[in-house]
């Protein structure tokens, strides 16, 4: 990415995304469409950070964004709307589900021609990472769910004074179905996780700093900046706190855990003079 350019087209894929996800809405005013632009921007900063880190192009980099646009600001944002019922009706709740698929389907590949990212790199730029065993990645897709678990509950815990008057006016779930649904959360983090931490060079500080900056954004800085008739103001500002703090904590603990090292260069034949049969 050029950055004498790079502004413009930032601009463009945040002008793009909210095209995209009007086509679901019905017909708004500018003023009504202008506050959208904030969080666009935030979603598509988040997601270029990442393209920018990765090594990826083309269509394995779309496929990296997709996993991170969908599974963490789409489907891990609504799948807690279908167990809390603050609001939401579950058809409308999976209509939007729906809806955020397509778009991101569409968006991930867009973005990436937008940023300039399709072009393949040589195979001089590429560095092979080393492998890992398949009881080695179980272990760390496990601890990678576990860890998740953990951030969540112990930020919810922290969280949950604030916003308790809230949500006394609701019939919680069962703390089975809460940790059942945050293991699957945990699982789709990982999957983000794996996919941007694959298109890493081997640099674990890179892919920490990715997903520590890249889950807060997508997951509750974005997602919680604007007003909504479902949670006043206190409420998203502090679902807004604990997400971003719990997820950048999450975000750095999972880059360090998935990264793999890259393999050492292979050493070259001395050049100059022949070796002497002495």
């Amino acid at each position: 990415m050029k950055a004498f350019n790079l502004p413009l087209r930032i601009a463009g894929a945040t002008l793009a995304l909210l095209a995209l996800q009007e086509l679901w809405n019905l017909p708004r005013t500018p003023a009504q469409l202008g506050p959208l632009i904030l969080p666009n921007l935030f979603l598509v900063l988040a997601l270029a950070l990442v393209a920018a880190s990765s090594n990826q192009q083309g269509w394995k980099l779309s496929g990296t964004l997709f996993v991170l646009y969908y599974g963490i600001n789409q489907l891990n944002t609504l799948d807690e709307a279908l167990l809390f019922k603050i609001g939401l009706e579950a058809s409308q709740t999976l209509a939007m589900m729906a809806s955020g698929l397509v778009t991101s389907l569409v968006f991930a590949p867009l973005l990436v021609l937008l940023l300039g990212c399709w072009k393949n790199k040589t195979e001089e730029e590429v560095k092979p990472l080393l492998p890992r065993s398949a009881a080695n990645w179980a272990g760390r897709i496990v601890l990678g769910d576990l860890l998740y678990v953990v951030c969540y509950f112990i930020a919810g815990m922290l969280a949950f004074p604030f916003v308790r008057d809230f949500y006394a006016a609701f019939k919680l779930p069962a703390p089975a179905s809460m940790l059942g649904m945050e293991i699957f959360r945990g699982l789709v983090y990982v999957a983000a996780g794996l996919a941007v931490t694959n298109g890493m060079k081997g640099e674990r500080g890179k892919a920490a700093i990715a997903l520590g900056l890249s889950f807060p954004v997508l997951a509750g800085v974005a997602p919680l900046l604007l007003p909504n008739p479902y949670l006043p103001g206190y409420v998203r500002v502090t679902h807004g706190f604990e997400i971003g703090i719990s997820n950048l904590i999450y975000g750095v603990l999972l880059g360090f855990l998935l990264t793999r090292k890259a393999a050492p260069a292979p050493d070259l034949p001395r050049a100059g003079r022949a070796e002497s049969p002495l």
